[in-house]
């Protein structure tokens, strides 16, 4: 119907004449309704729905009753949606401050309130996301407070996230006072966000309106385009216009650009052949790919005309409206970072939480990069199961997340041998809203989790082995027990994973030996600790009825000495320049780093393994820890000698 210059909608809009792009858009104004001359619109209880405000007219009017019935509406007030990042915050130093401006209803002066009579006050509140608890509130009365045209209302928000901001106008609702001529207004006013400086798009404020009017004073007809988001696992869509009186066409644009064509809606009903309280146009079927920034166009629309406009999911949600394309989506958070200890071979939970504080549905993907080599890291969901890459995009994510749903997830991390002191690996979050929205301009957050070894100090380990009877290394040829296999004793030094594969051979009972038998023993060292060892001396006392035998080995030594996989070097008995090794004879003083305790009744073998002496013994300044198995070289290695059965 055309009446009084007047138009609603629901939404904050911009006149400008937008086309769909799927390109990155430019920057959104921050006051809004953003076209001169354009206001929000909130008009007392005894306006008409088909001249004031559908939403809040309580269907009778100040000369009875009107629009033919009551608007089925219960939810009385408008809503206006803000949306403030951590960034703007900061970047505003603690606080954002948001204007209503031109708040009050008092005519003149260039405002287009419609006042009758004594103005009406007017209430703008701001709320929690969900809209139930008033944060602040503030009452703008000029026959009480006599505030002028174009007073401003501010509210200040210092912590980030999204929040609603409300009006209702009129002495009823506020106060209980039913008096005509306080409760008939029509109220303009526009909301003003300010930029944060030095942010880019991505990081700046979203103002939309889930409900609302406006009024403009334009000439001739508009196309105005509308824009909202659609979250994934939305699966229809019903979108509404009330009151265009059939003069002006509605398309709706899908993300990839493809559009549908709308239905207008006639004077004193909502569109899709509907009435005062029902109708509108169900779009159903939607899949992945419908998730992100849609369009709702209305093209030509007459001047002088009034009108909604809904966007609603088909169970009922409302979706907040924008006037130009929004730039961001997807405020989220990721929290906490973590620093746990564990060993090699035990994997380690690192717990984390995932927050979707936006306005929509979405899809947190998460990406874990900068993981140490010799470390496996696994993303899992709090009860263990793995997650799965649900939107496609070969990144492992979160799967649909509500408003304000948090998610408690794992970031499972596994030292493997070889691995090194720490692993710092970070976990990259995107949003699957933003990425949609706009491609080439998202945040990225992150949580670093950090995982230690303890700081284990070296551990040498030494397994003992007789490794030949006679010169057989095959089997003891008096009653074949095998001196060639890998015998598991009752110590866990042989189980050790630093020593490489079959490398331990020789028997722990030898079986039968006789007087005059010549018997080889082999000593096996690793260091199996967390950090190199120094100043290693291994010293072997020998056994009760044994007597140490000068025989060659094939290297030509008195003994032998082999580090890793390096050649066999011989070793003399003799405490000589030549090597680090000497055989102290029985009855004799055992060297103090021997830590031998009781007579030296039989002799001792001592090899000093690590120092720079010794002109057939590498240089070995430590015995560096073991980092897998056979790695490095010289974490482990073996020396051998020979002793004779006394008779």
């Amino acid at each position: 119907m055309h009446k009084r210059q007047q138009l609603r909608c629901a939404l904050g809009l911009g006149l400008s004449l937008l086309t769909w792009t799927a390109a990155t858009p430019k920057a959104t104004a921050t006051t809004l309704p953003v076209t001169n001359g354009l206001h929000f619109q909130t008009s007392g209880p005894l306006r008409c729905a088909n001249i004031g405000d559908w939403y809040t007219t309580k269907g009778t009017g100040s000369n009875g009753s009107c629009n033919g019935t009551v608007t089925t509406s219960t939810d009385k007030i408008h809503r206006f949606v803000v949306d403030i990042t951590p960034e703007m915050i900061a970047a505003m130093g603690g606080s954002v401050t948001v204007r209503i401006e031109d708040a009050e209803s008092v005519a003149g002066g260039g405002s287009i309130d419609e006042v009758t009579g004594r103005s009406d006050p007017t209430r703008f509140q701001l709320r929690t996301a969900d809209g139930n608890t008033v944060l602040q509130s503030q009452i703008v009365n000029p026959v009480v407070d006599g505030s002028p045209n174009n007073t401003t209302v501010t509210f200040t928000i210092s912590t980030p996230g999204t929040y609603q901001i409300t009006s209702e106008a009129g002495a009823s609702p506020i106060f209980g006072d039913n008096t005509a001529d306080l409760n008939d207004d029509d109220n303009s006013f526009r909301i003003n966000i300010p930029d944060a400086p030095g942010l880019s798009s991505a990081f700046q404020g979203l103002v939309g309106q889930y409900q609302g009017t406006v009024q403009h004073g334009l000439s001739g007809t508009l196309t105005i385009p509308f824009y909202f988001l659609v979250g994934p696992g939305t699966e229809s869509l019903f979108l509404r216009n009330f009151d265009i009186d059939g003069n002006g066409t509605l398309t709706y644009t899908r993300p990839n650009g493809s559009t549908i064509a709308g239905t207008s809606s006639p004077n004193q009903a909502w569109n899709g052949s509907g009435n005062l309280n029902t109708g509108g146009d169900t779009i159903p079927g939607l899949t992945l790919s419908d998730a992100g920034l849609w369009g709702l166009t209305v093209n030509n629309l007459s001047r002088n005309n009034q009108m909604i406009v809904e966007a609603n999911t088909g169970p009922g949600d409302r979706l907040v409206l924008y006037n130009e394309p929004p730039m961001r989506a997807g405020d989220f958070t990721i929290t906490p970072d973590t620093t746990l200890t564990t060993t090699v071979g035990v994997a380690v939970d690192h717990p984390f939480t995932v927050t979707n504080e936006f306005i929509t549905t979405d899809i947190i993907n998460l990406n874990p990069v900068g993981t140490s080599a010799n470390y496996t890291v696994q993303l899992l969901d709090a009860g263990g199961i793995p997650l799965t890459d649900t939107d496609g995009d070969g990144l492992l994510d979160t799967g649909i997340l509500n408003p304000n749903q948090s998610k408690n997830l794992i970031l499972r991390v596994t030292p493997q041998a070889g691995a090194g002191p720490s692993d710092v690996t970070q976990i990259q979050a995107t949003s699957f809203m933003d990425q949609q929205v706009d491609p080439a301009n998202n945040k990225t957050l992150s949580v670093t989790k950090t995982t230690t070894l303890p700081s284990q100090p070296p551990k040498i380990v030494l397994v003992k082995r007789v490794t030949a009877i006679n010169g057989n290394r095959d089997f003891n040829p008096n009653d074949n027990t095998a001196l060639n296999q890998f015998v598991d004793d009752v110590s866990a030094n042989d189980n050790e994973v630093g020593w490489p594969s079959d490398y331990l051979k020789g028997a722990f009972n030898a079986g039968v030996v006789r007087p005059d038998d010549e018997i080889e023993y082999t000593i096996y060292f690793l260091n199996a600790g967390g950090r190199p060892a120094f100043d290693v001396t291994i010293c072997d006392r020998l056994q009760p009825f044994q007597t140490f035998q000068l025989i060659p080995f094939a290297s030509g030594g008195d003994a032998e000495f082999q580090l890793g996989t390096s050649a066999v070097l011989p070793l003399t008995a003799a405490n000589d320049s030549r090597d680090r090794a000497h055989f102290v004879a029985p009855n004799t003083a055992i060297p103090s780093e021997c830590n031998l305790s009781g007579p030296n009744e039989n002799g001792v073998f001592v090899l000093n393994l690590t120092g720079s002496s010794g002109t057939g013994m590498p240089n070995l300044p430590n015995l560096p820890d073991s980092t897998g198995a056979g790695a490095p070289n010289e974490s482990y290695g073996l020396f051998r000698f020979r002793t004779r059965v006394d008779g």
